[in-house]
């Protein structure tokens, strides 16, 4: 009479491999994870500018250094921004300059810029996002969020408007009257030299 209990274990086996209740037994053995076992992909539409529609006012957000691959510090901004009813201008990429700023502000009719790093790892990690004035073209505001990426996340759903929102605002409503032009544009001769 042959014993059963190894052929038991294999079957136990096969089936935690096949219903992926372990990564690292499928590591293990060589296997690739199976088709139907793929984690649904990133939602991305967030990285969209919406066409303008009325609004309390037009903001760009630029990348924040430092975030993860799929910009979840970046998407809490944008989403609570666009939450409060403004135009959020995504697809911007930083400037250098108070000059560069204001020009921009006043070819888009934007208000405000909002930047950001992400430091450390972990618990230690901390975010912080600056605010830059359309006018201006200098810092008005920042806001610091600490702990694992989650957490700065939720933090940032739940008080960034509360801390950000009163400068935004007020930005976006001098970034709509009307201003007079810093200088004329740069016009260069092309035309042929003088003799």
């Amino acid at each position: 009479m042959r014993s059963m209990a190894p052929r038991s274990v294999g079957v136990g086996l096969l089936l935690t491999v096949v219903l992926g209740v372990a990564p690292a037994a499928r590591a293990s053995l060589g296997m690739f994870p199976l088709p139907f076992m793929r984690p649904a992909p990133h939602d991305q539409s967030w990285l969209k500018d919406l066409p303008d529609r009325p609004s309390r006012g037009k903001v760009a957000v630029f990348e924040v250094n430092g975030d993860d691959v799929y910009q979840p510090v970046r998407e809490a901004v944008v989403r609570v921004l666009r939450r409060r009813g403004l135009n959020v201008i995504v697809t911007l990429r930083p400037m250098e300059g108070a000059t560069e700023h204001r020009e921009t502000s006043q070819a888009l009719n934007l208000g405000a810029y909002v930047s950001g790093q992400v430091t450390g790892e972990g618990a230690k990690q901390a975010a912080v996002i600056t605010l830059t004035s359309g006018l201006t073209g200098h810092r008005m505001a920042s806001a610091r969020f600490a702990g694992p990426t989650d957490k700065i996340v939720g933090d940032i759903g739940r008080t960034l408007w509360t801390r950000l929102g009163p400068p935004i605002t007020r930005s976006c409503k001098s970034a709509s009257r009307p201003r007079a032009r810093e200088r004329e544009p740069l016009r260069i001769d092309a035309s042929d030299p003088l003799d």
